[in-house]
């Protein structure tokens, strides 16, 4: 998946979309709001309760953000945090993209990065421009009305290596949407493969 796809992707149904956005900003807010209240009140205001929220912050923003594209409030909204493969940035983009809260928070309650997000073209705030991430609709609906993923759903495969070590690629699988796999180009027969995960293979993409 290619950038420019992505900068589309962000870009759909704009004003819905970016509603869906904030709405999960806010309920990330919430929800940590929420627990730093209840560690206040077990532990007191102190340096431990401000240790326990950074981990917390740092567990959810990055670890399980970076590794999966999600937190609570973008997988209640719907969304994800892909790179510009579409795929999931990984922990460390991850934790400099919740450092980026620091600008992005000012001048209080994330008011710039809604900004940023509300009337910037591709709709990122100081953090994604930082990374080079995005955040995009996770499914939308096929031809039967049943959501597909629109971004990678999790890591992508080892390189596709066409049965010989040399003709190893120099790029990582890319998630294609139209065929709802990872995809590389096989160097040796001139044409793609996608990875079927049921039967753990590397398989040929059939032309229409």
């Amino acid at each position: 998946m290619s950038s420019t796809t992505l900068h589309q992707n962000a870009t759909a149904s704009t004003s819905a979309f970016l509603q869906r956005r904030i709405a999960g900003v806010a309920i990330d807010m919430a929800l940590m709001t929420m627990i730093m209240l209840v560690l206040r009140q077990v532990v007191g205001t102190g340096i431990m309760s401000v240790g326990l929220m950074t981990v917390l912050a740092v567990a959810v923003h990055g670890v399980v953000q970076g590794e999966t594209g999600v937190t609570p409030g973008k997988a209640i909204m719907g969304l994800k945090l892909v790179n510009e493969q579409g795929r999931p940035p990984g922990t460390g983009p991850a934790l400099i993209r919740l450092a980026a809260w620091s600008v992005d928070g000012l001048p209080c309650l994330g008011a710039f990065g809604i900004l940023l997000i509300w009337f910037t073209p591709t709709h990122q705030r100081v953090g994604d421009t930082i990374t080079r991430t995005f955040v995009v609709s996770s499914t939308e609906e096929s031809a039967d009305g049943q959501p597909t993923p629109t971004v990678a759903p999790g890591p992508a495969p080892d390189r596709y290596t066409g049965g010989d070590e040399e003709l190893r690629q120099d790029f990582d699988p890319i998630w294609d949407t139209k065929v709802q796999a990872y995809v590389q180009w096989d160097p040796a027969e001139k044409h793609w493969v996608k990875y079927d995960t049921e039967a753990d293979a590397w398989v040929l993409v059939e032309q229409d």
